[in-house]
């Protein structure tokens, strides 16, 4: 799902389905995927947990797990297809072009070597020849640069920091480790995924602030998978909105807050707090995600829990209407664009 623009995108997925093999059937993860990133935008990819976001994410890095299978599509980055690149090439891109910021820092770190030692691997492995020639020095200039990367996600006293072990740390300095190592090579593309998980509200801040305002420094295109839509709207110039492996909408951040078409993205936005907002004001998402494993999934995946769904939702796919620069597929979005306002793509 995506809007005209008239630069070619950074990331351009187009139809991506996947699915999971598994003891108890086949999983239909993600089916029929489209997502466009620009150069220097950052884009949120929202939903319930379960929705795939991560999936997709994996999928385009070449990182799934190993019952993972790609039945169709493309992610064209930089006029290669991640999907067909071989492992080779993929590792040359991750952490280099494309980097990945994983939810948990404290699993994803590694317990046993120093914050500085692993920023120096990727180092290593991808910008060594940038730091300088390999020789003598070049182990004392991947320090510096370790040390300048502490000290750029904003954690004092790096020179001494970048010494320390994960487990002398609190989780909010192992996400900035974390963002470091992910920014050590200055990606064109950052993919946050739940970064901010298990922090406090005042960390989760300044954990943002500082991904975002990297991100605008260096022009580099980000895209922030959380099920947090607050959090997402104070940062993304747009959002994704994904349910059970769909891509149900997708606009700019304060349109689509303002103005949701897709019943579930209204119901999404009836269940998140707000300023003034009380536990009685909350209406809960009804139901639950449905059993992807099932043979005959209905051709839009909320309709068992969608109230305005009828016959045609559960056996047509809905094409993709576009309202300026807000799309939805739904046969019956909340707001109707004007025939003259829509096209469907």
């Amino acid at each position: 799902m995506t809007q005209a623009s008239t630069q070619p995108p950074l990331l351009e997925v187009n139809g991506l389905s996947l699915e999971f093999r598994t003891r108890s059937g086949v999983v239909h993860a993600l089916e029929g995927i489209n997502l466009r990133i620009q150069r220097g935008e950052i884009v949120g990819l929202v939903g319930e947990s379960g929705s795939g976001k991560s999936v997709l994410s994996y999928a385009m890095l070449g990182i799934s797990d190993a019952a993972a299978r790609v039945t169709s599509g493309s992610a064209v980055f930089g006029g290669l297809d991640l999907i067909k690149a071989d492992e080779p090439t993929l590792a040359n891109i991750r952490g280099r072009e494309i980097s990945m910021i994983f939810q948990s820092p404290r699993t994803a770190l590694n317990p046993i070597r120093p914050v500085g030692r692993q920023i120096e691997d990727v180092l290593r492995r991808h910008a060594a020849g940038d730091v300088h020639q390999r020789g003598p020095d070049l182990g004392q200039n991947l320090r510096q640069r370790a040390v300048q990367a502490l000290r750029e996600v904003a954690i004092s006293d790096p020179e001494r920091r970048v010494k320390a072990y994960p487990f002398e740390m609190s989780g909010g300095m192992c996400q900035r480790v974390m963002i470091a190592l992910a920014l050590a090579c200055r990606p064109a593309l950052l993919i946050a995924d739940e970064p901010t998980t298990g922090l406090d509200v005042t960390t989760q801040a300044a954990v943002m602030d500082l991904i975002t305002d990297l991100a605008r420094q260096r022009q580099m295109a980000a895209l922030f998978i959380t099920h947090d839509l607050a959090l997402a709207a104070d940062y993304c110039d747009r959002l994704v909105v994904m349910h059970a492996g769909h891509v149900v909408e997708s606009g700019p951040a304060s349109e689509l807050f303002s103005r949701p078409r897709h019943p579930y993205t209204a119901r999404l936005l009836s269940s998140t707090p707000g300023p003034g907002t009380t536990l009685e004001d909350l209406k809960p998402v009804p139901g639950n995600l449905p059993d992807l494993r099932r043979a005959e999934l209905p051709a839009c995946r909320f309709a068992e829990r969608c109230e305005q769904a009828d016959d045609r939702c559960r056996r047509e796919v809905a094409p993709v209407v576009v309202q300026g620069t807000h799309a939805v597929a739904c046969w019956h979005p909340l707001h109707a664009a004007t025939p003259s306002e829509e096209s469907a793509v």
